[in-house]
């Protein structure tokens, strides 16, 4: 009966569905007007930088913990 259904996006499964990757949207660059424009946007920029380097070092302390738990569990670590 379940075959009928075929396969369900964000259902059961592994490996599990992950929706496509799109690339972050960064602030368009318009030339400033003068330099306290460019100072603020670049210190603002730098911290958006910042933050993303942040989540994606968590996002790979994540992964190697999930790759440590597997190993562990077949015995190969």
């Amino acid at each position: 009966m379940g075959w009928r259904w075929g396969f369900r996006r964000g259902g059961y499964g592994y490996p599990p569905y992950y929706p496509p990757y799109y690339p972050p949207h960064y602030p368009p660059y318009y030339p400033p007007a003068n330099p306290e424009d460019e100072l603020r946007y670049l210190e603002n920029y730098k911290k958006m930088l910042e933050d993303e380097k942040k989540a994606i070092e968590e996002e790979i302390r994540m992964i190697e913990e999930r790759i440590r738990e597997l190993k562990r569990m077949l015995g190969k670590e």
